[in-house]
C-alpha cells in the first residue's frame, strides 16, 4: 500500500507539472503574437530655413509667367545691343605695336575689370594668352590645389589650372566636392561680361606641350615632376597643401590642357574679407544663415547697403555658374572696395543638381538692383545660352560645356526670376534698388 501512495502521489505531480507546462507555453503564445510595441511619438522631421526656401521658390517656379520663356528682340532691348557690341570687340584683331596686356590694364577700374561691351583689344588679348611664347614656368604656392604660373616674354604672368576632368564628369557629392574644374574658370568669364559683372580677370583655354613644360619649369617644378613609366607621360604634382606625388597631373598624348587666368599686376592690391554666406564645411554642421531667416537683418547692420547689394550679384553668379564655395571675397582697395569674382573652379560640378541655398542672400533679403534685374531679363527664352555659345565659338569650343550644362544655366536662369517674383508678392516694399 505504501509503494501504491507513492506512486499516486508521483502521479499527481507529473501532470500538475505537465498541466503548468501547457499553461505556460499558452500563456507565451498569446504574449508574443499580441502588439507589445509602445506606442511611438511620429518623429519630428525638423526642416531648416533652406528647406523651406527651397520649396516656396519651387512653388514660384511652378507659377511663373510664361513671359519669361519668350526671348525680347534685339531692337528692344539696350542689354543685347550692348553685348552686340561686346561680340565684336571679341571677333576684332588688333593690328599694330601695342602692349595689349598694358591696355587690358589700364580700362580696370571701380566698375570691373573692363567696360560691359568690352573693349576693342578684347579678342586680340584672349588671343595673346592663348598663343604667347611661355619663358618659365614654376609653382603657385597659395592654395589647396596644384597651380602653376607661367611667364610670357614680356614678362606678363598668368595662373594656370590644369584639366583634372572631362568636360562631361559629374562630380558627386557636396557643392564644393572635388578638383578645380578648369573650363568653370573660362565659362564664368564670359557668364560675368553676359550678366554685366565684368570682374573674372580674363581666362583662356590654354595647352602645354609636354616639351615646353620640360624646357620652361624652374627647379623647384621640376623636382615634382617624372615621366610615368606605363604610359610615358609627364606628370606633375608640384606644391601646395594637397598636393602629393600619388596624385600628379599628367600630359595626354604629350599635352597638358588648362585655363590660363590673367594675373592682375603687382599695383593692383587685393585684400581678402570673410563671406557672411559662408559655410561651414563641417559635416552635419549648419551655418547660422541656413537655419534663421532673419539672417540678412544682421547682415545688414554690419555692411552698408550697397555691400549687400553686391553679395546678392555675386549669389546670382555663382547660382548660375553651381559655384559653392566662395568662402571669401576679395576687393580692389583702390577702386572703391570693388568685388572681383576671382577663383571659380568649383563651379560646373553637376548639371543636374541644383544648389538653391547659393542665392541665400537674394531669397532671405528680397532685395535686387533694378539694373541686374533688368539685364536678367534681358537674356530670357534661350537668349542667355545662344550667345554664350556665339562666344565661345570665336576663340574657344562649345564643348568647353556639355549640353546637360546649358540646359542647367537656362533652368537655373527661370529659378533666380522665381525667387525675384516670389520676393515681389511677399514683400510690401520695393524689391528693386
Amino acid at each position: 500500500m505504501i509503494y501504491l501512495r507513492c506512486y499516486y502521489k508521483y502521479y499527481y505531480i507529473t501532470l500538475l507539472s505537465i498541466f503548468l507546462v501547457l499553461c505556460l507555453n499558452v500563456y507565451l503564445v498569446f504574449f508574443f503574437s499580441k502588439d507589445v510595441s509602445p506606442v511611438r511619438t511620429p518623429a519630428v522631421i525638423k526642416h531648416n530655413a533652406t528647406y523651406f526656401a527651397t520649396q516656396n521658390i519651387m512653388n514660384s517656379l511652378s507659377k511663373l509667367d510664361k513671359e519669361y520663356d519668350l526671348p525680347v528682340p534685339t531692337f528692344q532691348s539696350n542689354v543685347l545691343r550692348e553685348l552686340n557690341v561686346l561680340l565684336s570687340n571679341l571677333k576684332l584683331k588688333i593690328n599694330g605695336d601695342i602692349d595689349l596686356f598694358a591696355a587690358t590694364i589700364k580700362v580696370m577700374n571701380q566698375n570691373g575689370l573692363m567696360p560691359l561691351h568690352g573693349t576693342p583689344y578684347l579678342g586680340s588679348t584672349i588671343n595673346l594668352l592663348k598663343t604667347s611664347k611661355i619663358i618659365k614656368t614654376y609653382n603657385a604656392f597659395k592654395g589647396t590645389q596644384l597651380k602653376l604660373i607661367l611667364m610670357f616674354e614680356n614678362k606678363q604672368e598668368v595662373l594656370f589650372k590644369p584639366k583634372w576632368y572631362l568636360e562631361s564628369d559629374i562630380i558627386e557629392g557636396s557643392v564644393y566636392a572635388g578638383k578645380d574644374r578648369y573650363n568653370g574658370e573660362i565659362i564664368a568669364f564670359y557668364i560675368s561680361l553676359i550678366l554685366g559683372f565684368p570682374r573674372v580677370p580674363i581666362v583662356v583655354k590654354r595647352i602645354l606641350d609636354a616639351s615646353e613644360l620640360h624646357e620652361t619649369a624652374n627647379v623647384g617644378l621640376k623636382k615634382t615632376m617624372y615621366i610615368n613609366s606605363t604610359t610615358k607621360e609627364t606628370c606633375v604634382y608640384g606644391k601646395c597643401y594637397y598636393c602629393k606625388r600619388e596624385d600628379p597631373v599628367c600630359t595626354k598624348s604629350e599635352r597638358l590642357e588648362g585655363a590660363a587666368i590673367f594675373h592682375l599686376p603687382p599695383n593692383i592690391k587685393l585684400k581678402q574679407h570673410l563671406h557672411p554666406w559662408r559655410r561651414t564645411y563641417i559635416e552635419n554642421k549648419r551655418a547660422r544663415w541656413e537655419d534663421d531667416n532673419d539672417y540678412c537683418d544682421s547682415v545688414k547692420s554690419n555692411y552698408s547697403s550697397e555691400r549687400v547689394l553686391d553679395f546678392i550679384d555675386v549669389s546670382i553668379f555663382d547660382f548660375i555658374i553651381g559655384n559653392g564655395d566662395r568662402h571669401r571675397y576679395e576687393v580692389v582697395e583702390q577702386f572703391n572696395n570693388t568685388i572681383l569674382l576671382i577663383d571659380n573652379g568649383k563651379s560646373f560640378g553637376n548639371p543636374y543638381k541644383d544648389h538653391i541655398d547659393i542665392l541665400a542672400p537674394l531669397y532671405q533679403c528680397c532685395i535686387i538692383r533694378l539694373k541686374t534685374w533688368e539685364r536678367l531679363k534681358s537674356i530670357k527664352g534661350g537668349t542667355f545660352t545662344s550667345i554664350l555659345q556665339t562666344m565661345l565659338d570665336i576663340h574657344e569650343t562649345l564643348s568647353l560645356l556639355t549640353l546637360p550644362h546649358y540646359h542647367a544655366l537656362e533652368r537655373r536662369l527661370k529659378i533666380i526670376y522665381a525667387t525675384v517674383v516670389m520676393c515681389q508678392r511677399k514683400s510690401d516694399k520695393s524689391v528693386l534698388k
